[in-house]
């Protein structure tokens, strides 16, 4: 059977942590090196973990780091936000999970992550979502610390599950909510989906080169109703 690869964004595009992830980091920052607010002035939407800790690292402590220094920030870092994740403000978009529901019905559709948490950093944020049951494979900045590494390895993976289904994949979307998710998807040459839910508008996603602009679920869902619809026809 033919599917369709579905590679979807966390932050932005499935959840809001209510700025668990920013606390997050503030908080380690402020543990090991003394600085408050370390995540001021910095925007992290699209950007992989390690890559925010290191721009923290640059523009507040005057430093480039060595790696391992960036590996301790993180591990401190998931550990706080272990914690952080459960906070009032946290929410799933509107839709999103009826969505993956009918998705995963259909069985036209193979659906994995790609983000730049952390694989363990992605888990944490989608627990209280109930929504990685959904997602049989990934891409995480534990592969890659460059969103285009991190979709090379969530495709490799998706590949290895279509092969045990017996299933084909005949394309691959990519669907986030930052100009850096559809950057990404184009630099590999997978199609890219935005989704303006949060923090970028229509107008910021196709200039990005979206090819594919959405402001919410329902419209995915009547978009690749007709897209599979078609392809079958």
């Amino acid at each position: 059977m033919d599917k369709i690869m579905l590679l979807f964004d966390i932050d932005g595009t499935l959840i809001y942590s209510g700025g668990a992830g920013t606390r997050s980091i503030d908080k380690s920052f402020k543990e090991v090196y003394g600085i408050e607010n370390a995540m001021k002035d910095i925007l992290p939407d699209g950007k992989t973990d390690p890559l925010i800790i290191k721009e923290v690292f640059i523009k507040k402590l005057n430093k480039n780091p060595e790696k391992q220094e960036i590996i301790n920030i993180l591990n401190l870092y998931l550990k706080n936000l272990e914690k952080e994740i459960y906070n009032p403000k946290y929410k799933v978009f509107e839709g999103a999970k009826e969505f993956l529901e009918w998705a995963e019905k259909t069985e036209r559709f193979l659906l994995g992550l790609q983000t730049g948490n952390l694989e363990k950093g992605a888990k944490i944020k989608l627990k209280p979502s109930c929504l990685l049951r959904y997602f049989k494979f990934g891409g995480y900045a534990s592969d890659s610390w460059e969103r285009s590494g991190i979709l090379k390895k969530a495709y490799e993976r998706g590949l290895l599950i279509a092969k045990e289904e017996n299933s084909r994949i005949n394309e691959v979307f990519v669907i986030g909510d930052t100009p850096l998710d559809i950057i990404a998807a184009r630099n590999i040459g997978f199609k890219s989906v935005g989704m303006a839910l949060y923090n970028f508008s229509e107008e910021d996603l196709k200039r990005a080169g979206a090819e594919y602009v959405f402001k919410d679920y329902s419209k995915l869902k009547e978009f690749f109703s007709q897209y599979t619809s078609f392809s079958e026809g």
